[in-house]
């Protein structure tokens, strides 16, 4: 995961978790999830864990409860609707049933080309639904079907522009429908220097599974 540093890397959730660890930042951070807010064990990953550098994108509706002191390097986007895919971002995002859609959308603003999702899986085993360990652990939604037919959709976009989503996730719901990339060709020499306008990583769990 260090060879993520080179890369503008779009992170969420728990995500800060494996900075330190791996050794690469952030360039932007986004958050739809009130309980990465509310969940006092959680709130620190989506605020004063984060990188100086890191810019967070934030649901609007969270800001009453996020933390005052970030605010010089937040940007709060408004929630539309469930189902969808905004051009506009200053006109408010979809959420889709899960943070990675407001990365998405957030990918399509930077105006990037081909955007890699790592750990998007979209598996929620009960005896272990996340990568980390919760003191006080909270019930998944059951919204896999949603996520999936919103982040599908999002691929289609990004298609109609000649731009692309990669699933770098062996074992994702999504390999049937986005084109398949191992994380370790995703960040190759050979995949760097390949021509192209611009990349975003999107990470979720950032968990290579084979």
């Amino acid at each position: 995961m260090s060879l993520l540093q080179d890369e503008t890397v779009i992170s969420m959730n728990a995500s800060t978790l494996l900075e330190s660890k791996f050794g690469f930042r952030s360039k932007y951070y986004v958050l739809s999830d009130a309980r990465f807010i509310s969940a006092p064990e959680k709130r620190a990953w989506a605020t004063s864990d984060l990188s100086p550098n890191t810019h967070r994108v934030v649901r609007s509706d969270l800001r009453p409860i996020d933390d005052e002191t970030l605010e010089t390097r937040t940007t709060y986007v408004a929630p539309l609707t469930r189902d969808g895919f905004s051009l506009n971002l200053s006109r408010g995002y979809y959420f889709g049933c899960t943070t990675t859609m407001l990365a998405l959308q957030l990918a399509w603003h930077l105006g990037a080309k081909d955007v890699y999702l790592l750990g998007c899986d979209l598996r929620y085993p009960e005896e272990n639904p996340r990568f980390y360990a919760e003191t006080t652990p909270q019930l998944e939604d059951a919204f896999t079907s949603v996520q999936l037919s919103n982040i599908v959709n999002a691929a289609k976009v990004f298609e109609s522009q000649n731009r692309q989503l990669i699933n770098c996730s062996a074992r994702s719901f999504l390999r049937p429908y986005l084109p398949y990339m191992s994380f370790a060709d995703a960040v190759s020499d050979k995949v760097k220097k390949s021509p192209r306008k611009r990349r975003a990583t999107v990470q979720k769990k950032i968990a290579v599974h084979s």
